[in-house]
């Protein structure tokens, strides 16, 4: 026998929430913006970031009807002999918002969200805690000796997704959570995108070609929430056997169990195991360029930190209680 299910739903924000910052002079910035092919708006000074420079902040919490979400599930159980059964099942995910909450108060929203822009100007991008791909698949085993198999698999990528950003604030406009832009090795080379030095650029742009997400970005912004985690693989097992229990007239049922979670992390720890941000690269995300000032020709320069080169690990295994094989033993009486 076999069963297939195809399962999707489809989500429309009408009134999602955002915010943006009242004081920021947008006639200004529209007035200035950087050489080259990172052209992006940018602040020259103080005076110009906003109208009332002593003024501050003012937040001011809106609704946008910009967001999605779509999801797509297909599931096959089949049973190819007696006593044997089996279940696979994959899951997509898109997730799409114009602001995230991140925090706890209105300031979280500009404060700790990537953006080229500025951010009175967000785009949609992908969803903070989205896991865009998940796939699990089941072995169930039954004998005629009560004994009980059960093998599962499950992988998955992303839950912890982060924005490639700039050190510091290069845009000028007091938000420090400005995304970069990945040049073409072209336009390196043309002078389109300009370094401090020959070593700066040498290290960006191997860590560059040696970064999925990245190379796939060539020549655009990197856009936020949007470098994955990578592809977690576990394995789970159990095993149960029945023992009959004669009481009187009766036959109750005493079960014994062995469970076993994360089986892989018990041959080796980094197997079965999340991994997080290389914490060299940023502890909020990987900021990977610094951005430098403005060059005689009014292009933008950038250094690049000391931990960016093409042999850098992005991710590292993220080692904790959680992420550790453990096992149980139970025991189970069951009355008629």
């Amino acid at each position: 026998d076999a069963e297939l299910t195809l399962e999707g739903t489809f989500a429309k924000d009408i009134n999602a929430i955002t915010a943006y910052d009242a004081n920021i002079n947008k006639e200004k910035v529209e007035a200035k913006r950087f050489g080259g092919n990172d052209n992006r708006f940018f602040y020259p000074g103080a005076a110009d970031k906003r109208i009332e420079k002593n003024n501050g902040y003012a937040y001011v919490v809106t609704n946008t009807s910009k967001g999605y979400s779509a999801n797509l599930m297909a599931q096959l159980k089949m049973t190819p002999v007696k006593d044997l059964n089996l279940m696979a099942a994959y899951t997509h995910t898109a997730s799409k918002e114009v602001t995230s909450l991140p925090g706890s108060n209105a300031s979280s929203v500009l404060n700790y969200t990537s953006t080229w822009e500025g951010v009175n100007n967000f785009r949609l991008h992908n969803a903070e805690n989205l896991t865009p791909d998940r796939f699990i698949a089941n072995a169930t085993i039954h004998d005629k000796s009560g004994n009980h198999y059960s093998l599962i698999y499950e992988t998955w990528r992303g839950g912890y997704n982060y924005s490639f950003m700039t050190a510091n604030d290069m845009n000028g406009d007091g938000y420090n959570y400005d995304a970069i832009y990945v040049p073409t090795d072209k336009e390196v080379a043309d002078g389109l995108f300009r370094f401090k030095t020959e070593d700066d650029k040498t290290r960006f742009m191997d860590f560059v070609h040696n970064n999925d997400y990245l190379s796939s970005r060539q020549g655009k912004y990197t856009e936020a929430n949007s470098f994955y985690s990578p592809w977690v693989h576990r394995i789970d097992f159990a095993y149960k056997h029945d023992f009959k229990v004669n009481v009187g007239k009766s036959v109750h049922k005493l079960q014994l169990s062995f469970d076993m979670k994360n089986v892989l992390n018990f041959f080796n720890s980094s197997w079965g195991v999340s991994k997080y941000l290389n914490p060299a690269l940023g502890s909020d995300g990987p900021r990977v360029l610094k951005y430098e000032g403005v060059d005689k020709d009014g292009f933008a320069t950038f250094s690049t930190p000391a931990a960016v080169n093409g042999n850098v690990k992005s991710f590292v295994p993220y080692h904790s209680i959680g992420q550790c094989w453990y096992a149980s033993i139970g025991i189970k009486y069951c009355f008629n």
